[in-house]
């Protein structure tokens, strides 16, 4: 198995062009993709699973460091080292438990993902697999890792882009040409030529860096150590102070200033992949699971403090959304656009990264148009090409929004291909159109049928909690199918929700847009109102909750027994979580920090509290240490040993067979 298989969109070989190169090729990139989706869609629009239905997640993890002799938490760059031996497995045959585990490399030296090795099935008994292949998965891994080495769940290192936060330690390189960060050292890019080549034609496209600033935490004596570090740290090559400017072009204060990449990509994130009957019913679930997809992330939240600051906020979405903004001056509308342009730019109002801009559904008609509320611009030939080809408004439209996109890496020997035959070009600009949640064709040559991906839910540091969110997940999908659930509202309620969730403490501070009446059909009016996320997972007077639901599913398809009471476990933990009976990581973290005894009410994450937090979250993923404020009486099983998985010799074997020159 290739280790660069598939990896946020298509891993090339060959030379990756630069934007300056790319002109011609990002224009015949973006008019093929539209012929290979056409042929492709023409090809698969009739597939149709005749089997049970298959999901899977993905877990993407870090490795922190223990550095020098003072023991700092720091994150390792040996990545890429661990991903080579974790791929010796795969001369080991005769382990069944080897063979469910799949791993796959990302943006950043710290970061591994790991997978179940083959899907899950459609029975309620897979569902107890998942968290025992969460914890394979973490022993397996570390079994490759050093003894001053951990790995961990949480979204975003909390002092990344500090002095010293990796080991070894690596300076920034503000004069390069990748990043120009004056604090993400571009070392700690992944090797493959498209990340710094991704990273760079982000900047290069945009006429200028990345500019990412979150809202800092406002404690006693915040403001003045903010002045300092603006002092002493946010100056360009000429020493002036940057100005950091929000999307309206206005000047912003008191926030953390962030710019490479690095700090968006190089977060974390739990996301699960659920395959449909056939294209029309992943339409449907890809509406319905991006109105949801906000509230998993409220209950999710596990990102206080970024850049060694406690934030406002406590989600990654934003940071990695501005990380990745390639649009220009004249596309975020910050820039008039020149009388002389040949080629006219539109007004892109979200990044890349983003929570979805139209509905798709095409099984309910006229119902669905209507919540599409918020501007989504589209290419214009694009769509043309789409509705002259057969393809249906709603879907021609939601392609021709995705085509407003250029291709940001482009492979020099990639470029003239088989429109056939191949889905390259149309899968260039698919995948790095990052939203909540992702409409996916089959791939080329392949049965599998269409699927649907969840993509924004924040790792947690547990393998309970983890599993609780994607039984959750994969549940709800199916509770949606069974009973044709119609949770639609307007985008910009959805868009609302979105930045409620970002929120400090978003998940029992806000309440959130939701439609009550889920049961009533698609040619009613939406009762929609504004609900406590305690009162949309657990039920109310207005709503019967998504849990209850859940529940009457189960009910429905007769689960019983030893897997009803684990389910109802996981079930019964998310309430828990969205009501506020128990902590988000997020809040616990930012406690962990206020509480700590070198804290000094000035919203800072110091070395020696970050050493402290970071080895208190690996001993809370452990199950070391007991946490009730957190994950109250849930039961929250220790890590095995090797020795205790059953696969001890298998690793000591695949790594005699990797060091072996024969």
């Amino acid at each position: 198995r290739p280790i660069y298989a598939t990896l946020m969109g298509f891993l090339g070989v060959g030379r990756p062009l630069l934007w300056h190169d790319a002109g011609d090729a990002v224009k015949y990139v973006r008019e093929h993709g539209v012929e290979q989706f056409i042929t492709h869609y023409k090809k698969c629009a009739e597939i149709h699973v005749e089997k049970d239905l298959l999901w899977g997640d993905e877990v993407e993890y870090m490795i922190v460091r223990e550095c020098g002799k003072s023991h700092v938490s720091t994150l390792s760059l040996r990545a890429p080292e661990v991903l080579e031996k974790l791929g010796s497995i795969d001369a080991v045959k005769d382990c069944s438990c080897l063979k469910h585990i799949d791993w796959k490399p990302e943006y950043a030296g710290w970061m591994l993902e790991g997978t179940p090795g083959e899907p899950y099935g459609a029975t309620t008994a897979q569902l107890l697999l998942v968290e025992h292949n969460m914890m394979l998965r973490r022993v397996f891994a570390e079994h490759f890792l050093n003894d001053d080495e951990k790995l961990l769940t949480i979204p975003a290192f909390p002092r990344l882009g500090c002095k010293n936060f990796t080991c070894p330690n690596l300076d920034p390189s503000p004069e390069g040409d990748i990043s120009k960060s004056l604090f993400m050292p571009d070392e700690v890019i992944n090797p493959h030529p498209r990340f710094p080549t991704l990273t760079g034609n982000i900047r290069r496209r945009r006429g200028e860096k990345v500019c990412i600033h979150m809202p800092v935490y406002k404690d006693q004596h915040t403001q003045a150590a903010l002045s300092d570090d603006i002092l002493n740290h946010q100056r360009d090559a000429n020493g002036n102070i940057i100005e950091l400017i929000d999307m309206h072009g206005e000047k912003v204060v008191e926030e953390v200033y962030m710019d490479a990449m690095g700090f968006g990509m190089g977060c974390s994130c739990l996301q699960m992949t659920f395959q449909a009957w056939d294209v029309d019913e992943a339409r449907d679930l890809y509406d319905q699971l991006a109105i949801i997809s906000p509230l998993l992330m409220a209950v999710s939240a596990a990102t206080p403090a970024v850049k060694g600051w406690l934030t406002d906020t406590d989600v990654r979405w934003d940071i990695i959304s501005s990380s990745v903004d390639c649009r220009s001056l004249v596309e975020r509308g910050l820039e008039e656009q020149p009388s002389n342009s040949q080629n006219p730019a539109k007004r892109i109002p979200k990044s890349r990264y983003s929570s979805i801009s139209r509905f798709i559904s095409n099984t309910h008609g006229q119902h669905v148009e209507k919540y599409n509320d918020v501007d989504a611009p589209i290419d214009d030939a694009a769509l043309k090409r789409l509705l002259e080809a057969g393809i249906d408004e709603g879907l021609a439209k939601h392609v021709a929004h995705l085509f407003v996109r250029d291709a940001l890496v482009v492979f020099s020997d990639r470029v003239e291909l088989d429109d056939s035959t191949s889905t390259e070009h149309f899968e260039n600009i698919q995948s790095t159109n990052w939203n909540t949640v992702r409409f996916k064709p089959p791939p080329a040559d392949s049965d599998i049928g269409w699927r649907v991906e969840f993509r924004t839910v924040e790792v947690n540091l547990t393998d309970f909690e983890n599993a609780a969110y994607t039984v959750f997940v994969v549940l709800l999908s199916r509770a949606v199918l069974q009973f044709d659930l119609n949770f639609y509202i307007p985008i910009s309620k959805v868009d609302e929700n979105m930045r409620r969730a970002h929120q400090r403490d978003g998940v029992i501070s806000y309440k959130f847009w939701f439609r009550c009446n889920v049961d009533a059909g698609f040619s009613c009016e939406p009762d929609v109102d504004e609900l406590s996320m305690g009162e949309i997972f657990g039920g109310g007077n207005r709503f019967e909750g998504l849990v209850p639901i859940i529940k009457r599913y189960l009910d429905c398809i007769k689960c019983s027994g030893e897997e009803r009471q684990r389910i109802d476990v996981y079930l019964d933990f998310l309430i828990d979580r969205a009501s506020g009976k128990l902590m988000t990581n997020a809040k616990w973290m930012r406690e962990f920090v206020l509480r700590h005894p070198e804290y000094r009410q000035d919203s800072r994450v110091t070395e020696a509290i970050n050493t402290d937090l970071i080895n208190e979250c690996v001993r809370v993923s452990k199950a070391q240490v007991r946490t009730p404020e957190l994950l109250g009486e849930y039961k929250i099983d220790t890590m095995p040993t090797m020795q205790e998985s059953g696969c001890g010799h298998y690793l000591v074997a695949a790594q005699g067979a990797k060091n072996d020159p024969g």
